[in-house]
């Protein structure tokens, strides 16, 4: 019987500590806005844990990963591209040690919007957002955020409480 506890306590504290160690300092929304007919804008919002920050779209070579926007194009169709995904924030800029160069990054909270245009008013855009956050010397591996938009689109409504 003793064996049996013990055995319990430890499959319980090595599930409990492989949960701990899973990172997940930005957390990722994905929503869509009419801007007019026919065009509408992509925001992505990524909120980042304190002592977190998350990389800048477009970095030079030899740095860490570039926030990207990846669409799935065999998925993504009547949908035109209306320039590229912009920041709304301004990126901190700070010379990186272990990379021996100016990097872009962001803390706290960061929104990119990318303008699209439906033909026909019928599409779909899909993707997912690629990113690399790093707090001190530590960083996380790149994480994924994907997101899918079927139009015509409704925006959702908040339920009442």
């Amino acid at each position: 019987m003793r064996k049996i506890i013990t055995l319990m306590l430890l499959i319980v504290t090595f599930t409990m500590e492989s949960k701990a160690q899973i990172l997940t300092p930005v957390k990722w929304k994905v929503t869509c806005k009419k801007v007019s007919e026919g065009v509408y804008d992509i925001i992505s919002t990524a909120t980042i844990d304190a002592g977190w920050h998350m990389y800048d779209v477009k970095l030079p070579e030899g740095g860490p990963l570039s926030t990207s926007f990846n669409l799935y194009k065999d998925e993504t169709s009547g949908i035109t591209l209306i320039g590229e995904f912009k920041a709304t924030t301004k990126a901190e800029v700070e010379k990186s040690e272990a990379f021996d160069m100016d990097v872009r990054f962001f803390e706290k909270t960061v929104t990119f919007v990318q303008r699209i245009k439906v033909k026909d008013d019928k599409g779909v855009i899909s993707g997912y957002v690629e990113f690399m956050a790093c707090s001190g010397g530590q960083c996380i591996p790149p994480g994924e955020a994907e997101f899918e938009f079927k139009f015509p689109y409704k925006e959702e409504v908040p339920k009442k409480k």
